[in-house]
């Protein structure tokens, strides 16, 4: 796994470094109100470093930030992991309990309100609640996989009824369905099996812990998610850790001689540990923690105010931190290193039609760091490591940035992107898995850089990568070289890929584009940004509202000077279907609906469309959706 470097920038024109930060373990004291830290390099451990709200919940790693989840007051602190300030805190609604929370891209959390029944979809860098989504009755866990977020919904006390499992779309912010469990669902995890495992804690003192198994696409008819199987543990579990190897581990807070943990084979189904054999740990074992860099599994034990270091080979405790006063949640924040030349953040992550998922349980960071060192694209190894790329999809399309430098325009290729390609096994040849290339300083104009299908010149996924050992080094890397003189930019600091599907080359069988590093080569750190190269004609192509549409959308754009603006429409073979607007245009903001019919007014079918905007030599786009 591609090591993920995690810096943030603030704005434009303003750099955050945490400077040299080791990689740090944070805890949660609840009782204390206060977060400790673990130095993970040297092991020294600094207790109530920063103080939190009057009833703290929980806490993730947000690149070189913490995010801490206060059920009183109910808000988000957003705290700098290296200075340990509160940089901004986000209100949430009064009397929710905000309980569970999870990121969603680059700039949203979703957090589950246990009394409102609903989950709040937060924007982190506006500070703001966006929309509430109803999911369900108390619902208190919740992870992020791929396109979906899934929300343990407990029913509530005493009698946990309804316990369900929602399923959100998080490109719509919307509840898809809901999966009936046994009681009081706390978390839900995903498995190396592509299967949900949710931990059900049962009634209050039952000693009925159970695990439950959801298949997404469950047999007979494959229609949708559905349990498939119940594992009875016993005890009162409170959370679960999937290892990659298909061992789960579930920690329950015990009784007056210590902390259980309890193993189970979700491959077998086989249950090594449950309540009547325990594994035994710490008093009060309340969180678990899965380092996956490092192979190690963290246990907060509530009662003992410690975290313990648990050797999953040994099964046996091989270390413990002195935390603070009732150690709860843990989260880890990674080594800071402001001169890595590796995109930093995923911005906006759009899948496609997919003929595969390829990568989704590894997202993020599968796209973040270095290219793979450890595939080589042969005729004995057609494919590449889901653990190091993502497959965009048909149509899909990725914007990445980077926060700890830009790129700029210098010698030669300014920035080159790592496409791992799959071999035709019955030509010996690789998949053609190409993809547009745009770019931006601002994340908002984005200049696409032109292209020729025939050549494959300014598209990204031509070329073989050679050589992941030397990706500063275009002559050696191979992959796809891009220089920012053809886009007349002095600098950028966003990469925008859209995956062509089969429009560069009609009735080819393409695969999809599978991203798998982007990295500079010519950079700078300096916190003075060069001044761009700018059109006299810029431009701004806005997002259309609404998005999805079913009837009619309204396309938004601004000029800053007046010219000749042409505003078409293209289908995913990048065919035109409509011209909305071919004129010219007065300086100032603009609007134009589109109906969803083609230039003869017929109806179109549902899908992925573009609104391409031309204004003068530079061209910008915006994905619509339509559904009927």
């Amino acid at each position: 796994m591609k090591k993920m470097w995690l810096l943030v920038c603030w704005g434009i024109a303003r750099f955050a470094f945490a400077g040299d930060m080791p990689r740090t373990l944070f805890i949660e004291n609840n009782l204390a109100r206060t977060l400790s830290t673990v130095n993970l390099e040297t092991g020294a451990v600094h207790n109530d470093v920063a103080t939190l709200g009057q009833i703290p919940n929980q806490i993730l790693a947000y690149r070189d930030k913490v995010l801490a989840l206060n059920s009183v007051p109910p808000e988000i602190m957003i705290i700098d992991a290296s200075s340990l300030q509160v940089e901004k805190r986000v209100a949430l609604p009064e009397g929710s309990n905000p309980y569970g929370m999870a990121l969603v891209g680059a700039n949203r959390v979703y957090v589950t309100l246990l009394l409102m029944d609903a989950v709040a979809v937060v924007e982190i860098r506006e500070g703001r609640v966006a929309k509430l989504i109803p999911c369900g009755r108390a619902p208190q866990g919740i992870i992020v996989d791929g396109t979906t977020a899934l929300v343990a919904n407990t029913g509530g006390y005493p009698d946990y009824q309804p316990s369900t499992v929602a399923f959100i779309d998080i490109a719509r912010d919307s509840l898809l369905t809901s999966v009936a469990v046994p009681a009081n669902p706390q978390v839900v995890r995903k498995g190396p099996d592509w299967n949900y495992y949710v931990l059900c804690s049962g009634i209050w003192g039952g000693n009925s812990g159970q695990l439950a198994v959801i298949n997404p696409y469950a047999p007979p008819d494959y229609a949708g998610p559905a349990v498939v199987d119940t594992l009875v543990v016993g005890g009162y579990p409170g959370d679960l850790a999937v290892l990659p190897d298909g061992m789960a581990y579930i920690c329950d807070w015990g009784d007056h001689t210590g902390g259980f943990l309890y193993k189970v084979n979700i491959y077998s189904g086989e249950i090594l540990h449950n309540a009547r054999n325990p594994l035994r740990v710490g008093r009060g074992a309340m969180h678990l923690l899965w380092d996956k860099k490092n192979a190690e599994l963290y246990i907060s034990a509530f009662d003992q105010d410690v975290v313990q270091k648990f050797d999953v080979q040994q099964d046996r405790v091989v270390m413990t931190y002195p935390a603070g006063d009732g150690s709860q949640d843990m989260a880890i924040v990674e080594r800071s290193d402001s001169s890595d030349p590796w995109a930093d953040e995923v911005v906006a992550f759009s899948p496609g039609q997919p003929w595969s998922k390829i990568g989704y349980d590894f997202f993020p960071d599968n796209v973040l760091g270095p290219p793979d060192p450890d595939r080589g694209l042969n005729s004995a190894s057609t494919t590449s490591d889901p653990a190091e790329i993502l497959s965009l999809g048909h149509g899909g399309e990725i914007t990445l940035a980077f926060t700890d430098n830009v790129v700029v325009d210098g010698p030669g290729v300014d920035f080159i992107i790592f496409e791992n390609v799959f071999m035709n096994l019955w030509t010996g040849q690789p998949f053609m898995e190409a993809a547009t290339v745009a770019v931006s300083q601002d994340g908002n104009r984005f200049v696409d850089f032109p292209y020729d299908t025939s050549s494959c010149v300014g598209l990204a996924g031509c070329h073989v990568v050679q050589s992941t050992s030397h990706p500063l080094d275009p002559q050696r890397s191979g992959a796809d070289q891009f220089d920012l003189a053809d886009v007349g930019m002095d600098w950028i600091r966003y990469v925008r890929i859209t995956d062509m599907g089969d429009r560069w080359q009609e009735g080819a069988i393409n695969g999809d584009f599978d991203l798998d590093a982007v990295v500079a080569v010519n950079s700078r750190t300096s916190i003075s940004c060069p001044q761009a190269k700018r059109s006299p004609q810029e431009f701004n192509l806005a997002a259309n509202y609404p998005n999805p549409f079913n009837s009619s959308t309204t396309i938004f754009f601004t000029t800053a000077a007046p010219g000749r603006a042409k505003l078409t429409v293209i289908n995913l073979l990048g065919q035109s279907v409509a011209t909305l607007l071919d004129q010219n245009m007065p300086a100032g903001f603009h609007r134009v609906i589109w109906d969803g019919s083609d230039g003869s007014g017929k109806a179109m079918n549902t899908g992925l469309y573009w609104a391409v905007l031309q204004f003068g030599d530079s061209v910008q786009r915006q994905k619509m959706v339509l559904v009927k």
